[in-house]
């Protein structure tokens, strides 16, 4: 009965790691009830993560930059209300871009840029897109 529900449990979840070429990484661990954990790195944990993750929703889009700038956070754009546990700051930051957008386009891209691409050297991005389980870097090239 236990192993059953053991499967039952991670059947109805998915977990997808993104990588980039610089070494980092997010995991989006899509749960049923409608909940996605966005945790930097990758997280293997059986249980949800306890602290330093996003909580969204199975259906949101977001956006993840990452910045020499800021080496132990992220920058995130979402689509839809998130909630944020950031409670170990030590460890990882999480940087809502909407808070403060003047200083986070400055940080992340060239002057005058036009497109979501127009990164300076020292930003990467990942477009997640929760619902349809895939991710695009910054040229487009799916993760």
């Amino acid at each position: 009965m236990t192993l059953a529900i053991i499967i039952i449990v991670l059947y109805w979840e998915d977990r997808n790691f993104y990588d980039l070429q610089d070494g980092k990484s997010v995991t989006v661990w899509k749960t049923f009830n409608n909940v996605s954990y966005v945790i930097p790195g990758r997280f293997y944990g059986v249980l949800p993560p306890a602290n330093n993750f996003i909580e969204s929703t199975n259906t949101n889009d977001l956006t993840v930059y990452f910045t020499s700038n800021l080496p132990k956070g992220f920058i995130f754009k979402s689509e839809h209300p998130v909630k944020v546990n950031n409670d170990n700051k030590n460890e990882f930051v999480f940087y809502d871009y909407n808070q403060n957008i003047k200083r986070f386009d400055d940080l992340l891209y060239i002057p005058q840029a036009k497109k979501n691409n127009d990164l300076k050297d020292s930003a990467e991005l990942i477009d997640i897109f929760i619902e349809d389980n895939f991710a695009l870097d910054k040229n487009g090239k799916k993760l």
